[in-house]
């Protein structure tokens, strides 16, 4: 007969086909030994129902953050809501963001002619300065 330790390793087909064995000893000995087989077995398979407890759990919470993730990337994606109800407000408005860009790109081409100006004097000076 094996001992605890072996028994306790043993996997639930094998605990099963030791417990159908007919040519294990008679007597209180031989049941004490099936009766502490069978316990073992018993406490295998509460370790595993729980396993399999955890892992449902598990799978059912992964499904519905996954599902959560999915509706509010739906929701986010609807796209833009119009802003204006008359079209002729939402022109006048574009309008008038383009003129300030405009007018941003008028100033930073003004200020870059005033410094292409300004290092093309410097440039001629000081070449006359060498002849």
């Amino acid at each position: 007969m094996k001992d605890i330790e072996t028994v306790g390793k043993l996997s639930l087909e094998e605990l099963e086909a030791i417990s159908n064995d007919e040519t294990l000893l008679g007597g209180d000995a031989g049941a004490n030994g099936v009766i502490a087989k069978l316990e073992i077995a018993e406490e295998a398979k509460g370790k595993s129902s729980r396993k399999v407890y955890v892992s449902w759990i598990s799978g059912i919470a992964a499904t519905f953050i996954l599902m959560l993730g999915i509706g509010l990337a739906l929701q986010s994606s609807r796209g833009p809501k119009d802003t204006f109800d008359d079209p002729a407000l939402a022109y006048a408005q574009v309008q008038a963001v383009f003129r300030q860009i405009g007018s941003g790109v008028q100033q930073g081409r003004d200020a870059v002619y005033e410094s292409e100006k300004a290092i093309s004097d410097n440039v001629e000076k000081t070449i006359n300065k060498i002849r």
